[in-house]
């Protein structure tokens, strides 16, 4: 692996870290709950956290009157602090601690690039990994997975200062069990099996047996129990056991091998993992090459790390039968770093011009910005009501799509860098500004579900035909809503001589018997799909109006 060349001594132990702050805050933050969750996940959570909020409850979490054995409870917690510092849950209470682990995921790629090459490269590296497209969604997304990354990475930080580059106190090591602990009350038994894999695989490539030893694991695995194990063993008494069996058994075991939602083939992620690390996948070909010959880069121990590294997760979420794109976010530094390192040879003169690149780089963000330029003609013709929205991020990807095209043709890797980093924040603000408030009505159920609020009496019976939408249980602030999963179910409610409602989308409405339209009391349409809000008296016949 061709090694960082050096920069100019600085004191950059706090100005970088500040600056990848500003840039994270940026890109994470602004108009962080401007908009409403969207499912499937997002409602979940926040339904998870006002139930929460509400009961006082900090150890068992419920959905729809449901044990919720998906997740552990950091993230939970997380968020029920933010909304109890605000008075109450919001989108931005809820987003908040995936936005926060964002800005921690970046600022430890920062850590890692400076403790095994140089401050500048580790700049690089995490504004790469800032500026890419899946940790830009993740970090504004009501979810897990950047909180989890975050511990992750400070885990593999800490673990290799003392595991392989043996630098400062040798007790550093039990930091990263702290980490670990953190990680699996966050995402599960991954937060401790992704970290013993990697480092367990290198030690076996390089018959390194001293690592055992410098582990610590007769003072690391108590403290990673201390920290770890008290809410499981909470969790478990107050459910009988049933939290934990279900965590293991199906969103571990079952998940990972017999594929319990999301089965995809095994080369899934040779066609994910390039799309999410947009628009950087464009330098990471040429920056590949550039670690020829491949023999003498696994020689090198610090190449073997990252190699390392990026094999053990890809491999072992390519075998699971389970594959999301989201998975591979903990192996992104790897690739942000194999980037950063090319691009600062470049800029120091440590490879010469690369033909790759000029070309790759400059058609590809040629294309972006004539996508910049197609954008409004397109929905001016297709969705003329969409020209307005689209108007602000087009016009950023026409302008950034452009300089960056010119920088790459001129081999200026640092402008190059920076106008895309430019252009990635210009578009999330320009797009949460525009965009998303003009998908708004496609992708929410606020407006049927503040109809609940206003039609359904608190006492009444609400059941949904067929569907599990937290979206409702959030905005109409019902903690359960039943579901009816059969023609049956809804036909027997039809005939029944008990006021209740149903919801239903318009699909599953054709399907039953003729409801009189005078029955239904709400409806709310969503793209191509229409909710309905049907209501049933005590005699059967339609509600007096």
């Amino acid at each position: 692996m061709f090694l960082a060349s050096s920069f100019p001594n600085l004191d950059t132990r706090y100005q970088y870290p500040l600056y990848l702050c500003l840039l994270a805050g940026v890109l994470f933050f602004p108009f962080l709950g401007a908009r409403d969750f969207w499912a499937p996940v997002e409602p979940r959570y926040g339904e998870i956290i006002r139930v929460m909020f509400s009961k006082g409850e900090w150890i068992v979490p419920t959905i729809n009157g449901d044990l919720y054995t998906d997740k552990p409870i950091l993230y939970f917690w997380l968020a029920l602090i933010a909304s109890k510092i605000a008075g109450g849950v919001s989108e931005w209470t809820v987003r908040l601690p995936a936005a926060l682990g964002g800005v921690g995921f970046i600022l430890a790629t920062y850590f890692i690039g400076r403790v095994f090459f140089t401050a500048r490269v580790g700049l690089l590296a995490a504004v790469v990994l800032a500026t890419c497209m899946r940790v830009i969604w993740e970090s504004r997304w009501a979810h897990v997975d950047m909180v989890f990354c975050c511990f992750f990475a400070l885990s593999i930080y800490f673990g290799a200062r003392s595991l392989l580059l043996r630098k400062g106190n040798p007790y550093e090591i039990l930091l990263a069990y702290v980490f670990m602990a953190l990680a699996t009350l966050t995402k599960g038994l991954i937060g401790v099996v992704l970290p013993g894999l990697i480092f367990v695989a290198l030690m076996l490539a390089r018959r390194d047996w001293r690592m055992i030893a410098d582990a610590k694991l007769p003072l690391g695995i108590p403290i990673f129990l201390l920290i770890g194990a008290p809410w499981f063993y909470l969790v478990n008494q107050a459910t009988g056991g049933k939290w934990l069996s279900d965590f293991i058994y199906i969103h571990h075991l079952k998940r990972y091998t017999a594929g319990a939602g999301h089965r995809q083939p095994f080369y899934y992620y040779f066609t994910t993992l390039p799309a999410d690390f947009l628009p950087w996948t464009v330098f990471a070909i040429p920056a590949l090459l550039a670690c020829r010959p491949y023999r003498r880069a696994w020689d090198d121990p610090v190449g073997q790390f990252f190699f390392v590294w990026f094999l053990a997760v890809f491999v072992f979420f390519s075998i699971s039968d389970t594959k999301r794109a989201l998975y591979l976010l903990p192996l992104l530094p790897t690739l942000a770093l194999l980037v950063a390192n090319y691009l600062n040879a470049l800029a120091s003169n440590g490879l010469p011009h690369d033909a790759l690149l000029r070309w790759s780089g400059m058609v590809f963000f040629a294309i972006v910005a004539l996508s910049g330029f197609a954008l409004p003609l397109t929905a001016w013709i297709v969705r003329p009501d969409a020209l307005q929205a689209m108007l602000p991020s087009s016009i950023v990807l026409a302008a950034g799509g452009v300089c960056a095209a010119v920088f790459a043709w001129q081999c200026r890797a640092l402008k190059t860098c920076a106008a895309v980093a430019a252009m990635m924040v210009a578009v999330v603000i320009s797009a949460s500004y525009g965009i998303f408030p003009y998908l708004e009505p496609f992708k929410s159920d606020r407006p049927l579900s503040l109809a609940i609020k206003r039609l359904v009496p608190p006492t009444a019976p609400l059941y949904v035909y067929a569907d599990t939408m937290n979206d409702f249980n959030y905005y109409s602030e019902r903690e359960i809503i039943p579901v009816l999963a059969s023609p049956a179910e809804a036909e027997e409610l039809r005939e029944g001589q008990k006021h209740s409602y149903l919801l239903i989308k318009d699909r599953d409405l054709r399907r039953l018997s003729t409801i009189p339209a005078g029955w239904i009391v709400a409806s709310d349409s969503r793209g191509t799909r229409t909710w309905y809000m049907v209501e049933f008296n005590r005699l059967g016949v339609a509600k007096a109006d």
